[in-house]
């Protein structure tokens, strides 16, 4: 796939990307009356969550209003089945709620100063869960957290005070998406990991049937240059693939591939995919996953018998001809010694 014509020793830096299913529901009024209050929230949690395992739910709660109100309380109301393992603000801090009820949970705070999602003092209570055995959340539970936040202080809008976010427990919760790379450069190569991970119910089978669909990128943009490993998937076409077998409990299988960034792919071009795996009725999303195509100054990305010109700051041009390169290339212009600079440009006494 990629040839890579060198003037110039680069280090390219590679950063880990790994994607995480989650719903985000919840609002904020962009709009408030001159001088009033107006308290709205935000909650996050993950779309799946495995069986007797631990999940996350974020509450972020905020002012959009011009006036500071004087207290708000923020109640939640956790899923039937879990229980509280703890409560942290955004730094990790423990944050225990203020009262308690079975499972709703009431937190006071007075003089909330933010009026902006964006700013650093808005509140976060970050609540972590256990989800117990499948006696009590078989395989298909859906697990509904809600909040509200209300103050003493009269509001101007009390429609946003409210939001629910929903898990489901799935059986398969611990598959996963990644890219190894966020950033990338025509003509580079990227690797794709995919994980179907199956958790026994007790007493369920020890192996579980599933299909995995992974959708590619657009072929304009990459180029499929096969697999990592004996285990594959049968390519449907060009721009997906699929596979179907069985998971057996206790024994992820990986699947890992290779995609090459086409020379012509523009920097600024988002590369996304996202794959879906089914079992027993169900589906989950695995991604997207994203990363960004990048040049830097003194490169030149060229698809095949494409032609172009690169010109660098100390004077030098090089041309390329339509039909010289005949497979994805990229050029890097730039001087021997990136310590030491030319006293003048070339062809300057």
């Amino acid at each position: 796939m990629k040839r890579i014509i060198r003037l110039k020793l680069l280090g390219l830096a590679i950063s880990t990307g790994v994607a995480a299913v989650i719903l985000l529901l919840g609002g904020l009024s962009t709009v408030a009356a001159v001088g009033s209050v107006d308290l709205t929230l935000e909650m996050e949690a993950p779309a799946h969550v495995a069986i007797s395992s631990t999940y996350m739910v974020k509450i972020a709660y905020y002012n959009v209003g011009s006036v500071t109100p004087p207290d708000a309380w923020v109640t939640a109301t956790l899923p039937n089945g879990t229980h509280l393992v703890t409560v942290t603000d955004r730094w990790g801090d423990p944050l225990p709620p203020t009262t308690s009820d079975g499972n709703v949970l009431s937190w006071y705070f007075d003089w909330l100063y933010c009026y902006t999602p964006f700013n650093a003092l808005c509140g976060h209570i970050l609540i972590t869960l256990g989800t117990g055995t499948d006696s009590d959340l078989p395989n298909g539970s859906v697990l509904t957290t809600s909040a509200i936040v209300t103050t003493s202080a009269d509001e101007s809008d009390t429609t946003n005070n409210e939001a629910s976010v929903v898990s489901m427990i799935g059986a398969m919760a611990g598959s996963t998406k990644q890219v190894q790379a966020r950033g990338v450069m025509p003509g580079d190569v990227l690797t794709y990991t995919l994980i179907v991970d199956y958790m026994k119910a007790v007493g369920g089978r020890m192996w579980q049937e599933a299909t995995l669909t992974d959708t590619l990128p657009f072929s304009h943009q990459v180029r499929f240059l096969g697999w990592n490993g004996t285990l594959t998937g049968t390519m449907i076409d060009g721009h997906q693939w699929r596979w179907e077998g069985q998971v057996q409990a206790g024994e992820p299988i990986t699947f890992q591939y290779r995609l090459g960034v086409e020379g012509d792919v523009p920097p600024g071009t988002v590369l996304t995919s996202v794959a879906g795996l089914g079992w027993d009725g169900m589906h989950m999303q695995l991604g997207p996953v994203t990363t960004v195509v990048t040049m830097p100054y003194g490169s030149m990305g060229l698809a095949a018998l494409q032609g172009g010109q690169l010109y660098h700051q100390h004077g030098v041009t090089l041309t390329v001809p339509p039909g010289v390169v005949t497979d994805t290339t990229r050029f890097q212009l730039g001087p021997l010694f990136t310590e030491t600079h030319p006293i003048s440009p070339p062809g300057e006494l």
